[in-house]
């Protein structure tokens, strides 16, 4: 793209319009219509529409519901440049996809006539697709305090800054002032419950999630399920955690990273029941998802994930274990992950099964035995770090599940050398609590392409 057109972009900004037609009635939400949108340049109100919708699962973090939309909306005008945008979000950058709607991209920005405001919106998403998160976040902060009428441009601001890390005490007015003024929006109640999810949930965030939820209810979707279901077990609500998690399983399209995600995380809501047989249920669960989880070489998204995620949750169970896991059930584990020799797997597999065995060691009273088994699993994080970094690509899903879990990692050692350490044990119980207090699957953020 040519630099000039970017300035003049973010100059034609100062003329904007923007139009929000809320589309929502209580009770009459489907995910067909865009509730939330904006003017597209293009005289196909099909394709329009199935950008908009296109937009609007991007927020959700539904990347695969997404890219569908923008797909059928290339089928209805190919020359769409917002369409071809959105496929570039959620594809790598390095892939022939990227590459190719690249290319037609900035063929279109030729000969394009846009409006005002999808000039504003092209040039801003290319300034997020260059990696400029806190750049683009602004922009669209900025845009949302100007013009009051453009609610798609709201509900960028509140997800963008959240994931650029603005503090909830500036983003929470924002969010309230969006769902009084759409009160009837799942997107707008969804905005305001994200801000929230990395913390311990108020419950102004676990309302908004359940009225997304319920204005959905016809029509359940993964996105909104997941959060609900991750504010709800953070604070301690684990069979209204348990009750989203299963419906986002069932409504996420099969085999995608939400249905994952999903699956991952039901296990987690049974732990926290407390329930012995509850808890026989999760391992047996866990098992169950290490079996079906995919072959060495994932290539989605939601394979990597599977495959990460699935692998380990067995291991990463145990580590929650309030008793020290025996012998057999880690052997057992282990065998469950089954990571190839050379995969960064491996060490994650390792390091877990030493930190857990120098727990048990501790617990059981073998100290010296303990202490060399803790040694091995600290040089072995150390290796995962060190190797990680230099064999993970920058960004991405394969990123995303190698750094948590290195966090899961550090979990375990924390775990153990609070076992092995009793005297020193309210030192590091604090980073073991902030660690492990929340072990499900939390939904990703947009992967930003580089």
């Amino acid at each position: 793209m040519k630099s000039s057109f970017t300035i003049l972009c973010l100059a034609a900004a100062t003329c904007c319009w923007a139009e929000d037609n809320a589309l929502t009635k209580p009770g009459f939400f489907t995910h067909e219509n865009p509730d939330i949108q904006i003017a597209v340049s293009t005289e196909n109100a099909e394709a329009q529409r199935l950008v908009n919708l296109g937009l609007k699962e991007y927020l959700y973090g539904s990347n695969e519901r997404a890219g569908n939309f923008f797909e059928d909306a290339l089928r209805e005008d190919a020359h769409c440049l917002l369409a071809h945008i959105g496929m570039m979000m959620i594809h790598p950058m390095r892939s022939e996809i990227y590459r190719n709607h690249l290319q037609q991209l900035n063929t279109g920005l030729e000969e394009a006539v846009l409006t005002p405001v999808e000039e504003w919106y092209v040039a801003t998403f290319i300034q997020y697709l260059n990696g400029d998160l806190p750049g683009a976040a602004q922009a669209f902060r900025e845009r949302a305090a100007t013009y009051r009428r453009d609610s798609m441009a709201a509900c960028w601001d509140i997800v963008l800054n959240h994931y650029a890390g603005e503090k909830n005490e500036t983003l929470i007015p924002r969010a309230d002032t969006l769902v009084n003024r759409l009160p009837d929006s799942p997107l707008a109640h969804f905005c305001r419950a994200l801000i929230e999810e990395n913390n311990s949930p108020s419950d102004t965030a676990r309302k908004a999630a359940r009225s997304a939820s319920r204005l959905t209810e016809k029509s359940p979707h993964p996105g909104i399920e997941l959060l609900a279901g991750r504010l709800e077990s953070r604070a301690g609500e684990w069979k209204q955690a348990l009750k989203h998690f299963e419906t986002a399983a069932k409504c996420a399209p099969d085999q995608s990273e939400s249905f994952y995600a999903a699956r991952l995380s039901i296990p987690a809501a049974w732990i926290q029941s407390g329930d012995k047989k509850l808890w026989m249920e999760a391992l047996k669960y866990a098992k169950k998802l290490s079996d079906e989880a995919p072959g060495n070489t994932p290539e989605t998204d939601a394979e990597i994930l599977n495959y990460w995620e699935g692998k380990t949750m067995l291991l990463r169970m145990l580590v929650l274990q309030k008793t020290p896991p025996g012998g057999p059930a880690i052997n057992m584990a282990s065998r469950s992950c089954n990571a190839p020799e050379g995969h960064p797997l491996k060490l994650v597999q390792d390091c877990l099964v030493a930190a857990i065995q120098a727990r048990s060691l501790a617990e059981t009273g073998r100290i010296t035995t303990a202490t060399t088994t803790f040694t091995k699993a600290e040089k072995l994080l150390s290796r995962l770090q060190r190797e990680g970094d230099l064999s993970i690509p920058a960004s991405g899903m394969s990123r995303t599940c190698y750094q948590r879990a290195f966090r899961a990692c550090s979990g375990a050692l924390y775990r153990a050398k609070v076992a092995l350490y009793k005297e020193s044990a309210s030192i590091w119980q604090p980073y073991l609590d902030d660690i492990l207090n929340t072990p499900e699957p939390r939904l990703l953020p947009p992967v930003l392409p580089h």
